[in-house]
């Protein structure tokens, strides 16, 4: 049992995220380990879900104390002070009333700087221990961010690479707990035929395909990936290799069209659209933003997106159709999508930087070397920007290689896999460490005496 000192209560653990019934990255994160923890008995667990609503849990049943941030749209006053400051959406505006209902022992925290860092500046911050897991996506990490994660009582990493960057820069300050990452959902799993699997989706059971998912945004590197398998099929005068991009269009990110017809590769480029008339799912070359739906024949169909993606399920079906996955953006936090081809046995070629600098090494994939980097005006971190000529050698190489000498390269990806990402070797760490915390009597914390503090005159 994880007792506390005060009693023979369990100790009492307060998670934020986005809410765990969400299907964002941070969300899965937060689900797949508190249903974990919670399973085990040891704890009293709470979650501030920071884009949650009540009206949601009914339908999102959660077996924890779920405390919602987003104030119901009839509460006027509610949604004013939501509104009124930018950081309320994170969950500012709720988190001292939270502590004081649920008085944790322990504060959690996964997400970004700007998402978190209120939670250090709490006049209850010295009542709980502070354990966060930060985004470390570039170096250098801004100097506050650095000095936030040393005065947090523990530090959680996505990445091998993340915990030297923090260690290296903060001298040791950061009291860095290792990494501790996500893994895919059991969904992931390779399939037995994969040629015959193709011929499910309607492809030609030959076709070789390069696959990505990433969403169509500014650090991910289209029109540097576009380019690499133009040079890819220059180099190597091949005619059946695709590149399928799951991605949405429009969104915040690249003119997509323009970047397929500069580099000639329009026809070669396969997208998922999503029909909005009978939500079928098919694969299909680019026809704008609005398609044919090749079920119902309505102009109904869409590329997938955050709004209107697809379920994990059908996601799965289609990293299996791939042939080799590649993630090449300018930075990753972690990039999930890698290893989510890693278990369905698809070898994985990224750029080598950041997060993806640790990842590619641990699954046995390809690190696609840098042609160099530059520094981001918002941030101040460097970005990396690929060689696509080197790229497109390995890309050459990689299908040049004999079938069985690919197969076996997807076995061993699985093989990685298992080994370094599964939930319960990451939920055991954040258990151990949990157990370890040694919390303070609740006479020195949240039962303790008001202390007022009279300010002197003039």
């Amino acid at each position: 049992m994880a007792l506390t000192q005060n009693s023979n209560r369990k100790k009492r653990i307060l998670f934020c995220g986005e809410a765990s019934y969400l299907s964002t990255g941070y969300a899965t994160y937060t689900r797949e380990v508190l249903k974990r923890l919670y399973a085990t008995g040891k704890y009293e667990i709470a979650e501030l879900g920071t884009y949650g609503k009540s009206e949601e849990l009914q339908n999102n049943p959660i077996p924890w104390k779920f405390y919602p941030n987003v104030p119901d749209v009839n509460d006027q006053k509610a949604v004013q002070e939501y509104n009124s400051v930018n950081i309320n959406q994170f969950g500012a505006w709720k988190f001292e009333s939270i502590c004081l209902d649920f008085k944790p022992d322990i504060v959690c925290d996964i997400r970004d700087f700007w998402m978190l860092e209120f939670e250090e500046r709490s006049p209850f911050r010295e009542f709980y221990n502070w354990t966060i897991m930060p985004t470390v996506d570039a170096t250098p990490q801004h100097k506050q961010w650095i000095y936030t994660y040393a005065n947090a009582d523990g530090v959680f990493t996505y990445s091998d690479w993340a915990v030297s960057i923090l260690e290296e820069q903060s001298g040791g300050t950061i009291n860095c707990l290792g990494s501790a990452p996500p893994s895919a959902d059991a969904s992931y799993a390779p399939v037995q035929d994969r040629e015959a699997h193709k011929r499910s989706l309607g492809f030609e059971s030959n076709i070789k395909i390069i696959g990505t998912v990433m969403r169509n945004q500014r650090r991910k590197l289209y029109p540097d990936l576009f380019e690499a398998f133009r040079l890819f099929l220059d180099r190597s005068g091949r005619t059946d290799v695709y590149l399928y991009c799951h991605t949405s269009y429009p969104d915040i990110g690249w003119d997509l069209p323009e970047l397929m017809m500069k580099n000639g590769i329009s026809s070669k480029c396969i997208f998922t659209y999503i029909c909005h008339n009978c939500n079928y799912v098919f694969p299909d070359f680019f026809k704008d933003a609005i398609s044919q739906c090749k079920k119902c024949g309505g102009f109904s169909a869409k590329l997938s997106n955050v709004r209107n993606g697809v379920t994990v399920d059908i996601l799965s079906n289609i990293v299996n159709c791939f042939d080799l996955y590649v993630q090449y953006a300018n930075s990753e936090g972690f990039g999930l999508p890698q290893v989510e081809a890693a278990s369905c046995g698809v070898p994985v070629m990224s750029v080598d930087y950041s997060a993806m600098h640790s990842v590619i090494r641990k699954l046995g994939g390809v690190p696609l070397k840098l042609k160099t980097s530059y520094k981001e005006l918002e941030t101040g971190c460097m970005r990396a920007v690929p060689d696509n000529e080197y790229a497109a050698e390995k890309f050459d190489e990689f299908f040049n290689l004999p079938t069985a000498m690919r197969l076996k390269k997807g076995f061993d990806t699985r093989k990685a896999f298992e080994k370094h990402y599964q939930w319960d070797d990451t939920v055991k760490k954040w258990e151990q460490w949990f157990d370890s915390v040694q919390v303070k009597p609740e006479s020195e914390t949240w039962k303790s005496p008001p202390r007022l503090h009279k300010p002197t005159n003039g």
